[in-house]
């Protein structure tokens, strides 16, 4: 789903106040598999990507829908990419 400009800014103003009010944020790729779902062992996955503040550093882990794969570690990252995270997947918030 593409966002119009008002709607993406608003969904990134959101999403940053809720990450600072929860010290975290999920963001997952949206279905749009439409009749056809075959998720996990069928195929069709769908990334997701959670945010964390700790002790005032930022981590990052990557995932998806599959089970058949773990998702990956956690991994720390500045404070600008929590934001440029946030900022390129806003059509998924």
């Amino acid at each position: 789903m593409r966002l119009l400009p008002s709607e993406k800014k608003a969904a990134i103003k959101k999403a940053i106040q809720l990450f600072a009010a929860k010290d975290g944020l999920i963001i997952h790729e949206p279905c749009d598999c439409g009749s056809h779902i075959r998720h996990n062992n069928g195929g069709n996955y769908h990334e997701i990507i959670y945010l964390k503040r700790d002790l005032d550093k930022f981590f990052v882990q990557n995932d998806c829908t599959s089970e058949l794969e773990p998702p990956s570690e956690w991994k720390e990252i500045s404070r600008q990419k929590v934001f440029e995270l946030i900022e390129e997947y806003s059509d998924w918030l």
